[in-house]
């Protein structure tokens, strides 16, 4: 199995906290054997969608653009046996570089076909990859990822195959919860080589991962000092 991971996140790969659990996910995958191929997409120029619908009529799955998208990332995509779409969560769903990625994917998409069972919109080529979706918020809640769960299951429907959503993230550097990070991103790696043996996430291992790191008012106390130091700063 091939994967080809796709980081939306705008931050370098020290500070990013997508970066994080994306990397402890591929490393877990390939435990299991699969290779991976990681791309940031802030290091690719991507034109936004002209809503023209060329890609379905004059020039059928193929965009009239030019650019990274249509010269390298829309071919990688096709070519993978499975895709991670990793995006932090900005304003309670994917962030705006993510999304300008996945509009630009509508050639892969056929108007005349009918829809699966499991929703999303049908597929203008046969054998497309499989997607795991994977994000982060600094939000101490699972609750923040419900507008980009549903995004992702109706425009992926049947593809997705597991999603991994991490809350608390920016607490994952903080010292005096390495020994719960550890834990969480063992979990992760243990998902990813799931998802490679399996084709599924277990529930065991999503409630490994989805674990809390401190109670909600130690969070909350801890964001506010953070916030209140920077800003004196």
């Amino acid at each position: 199995m091939h994967i080809l991971a796709l980081n939306s996140s705008p931050r370098d790969n020290e500070t990013s906290k997508t970066e994080l659990v994306l990397q402890n996910f591929l490393e877990g995958a390939r435990r299991a054997g699969a290779s991976a191929e990681t791309l940031y997409l802030r290091n690719y120029k991507i034109k936004h969608c002209l809503g023209c619908y060329s890609c379905w009529t004059k020039t059928p799955g193929q965009c009239v653009q030019k650019d990274d998208m249509t010269e390298v990332l829309f071919d990688k995509y096709l070519q993978a046996d499975l895709v991670v779409l990793a995006s932090p969560i900005y304003h309670a769903t994917l962030n705006a570089r993510m999304k300008l990625f996945v509009e630009r994917t509508l050639p892969m998409m056929d108007p005349l076909a009918e829809m699966g069972e499991a929703g999303g919109t049908p597929h203008r080529f046969e054998n497309m990859p499989r997607v795991v979706t994977l994000s982060v918020c600094g939000y101490w809640d699972q609750v923040m990822f419900q507008a980009l769960s549903l995004t992702w299951r109706l425009i992926l429907g049947g593809d997705l195959i597991a999603e991994i959503y991490r809350h608390s993230s920016e607490f994952l550097s903080m010292p005096e919860f390495q020994p719960q990070v550890q834990a969480i991103l063992d979990a992760v790696a243990q998902a990813g080589e799931e998802v490679v043996r399996q084709g599924q996430v277990s529930p065991e291992t999503m409630a490994n991962l989805t674990q809390d790191l401190a109670p909600a008012d130690t969070l909350v106390r801890l964001s506010r000092e953070f916030w209140s130091q920077d800003a004196a700063g």
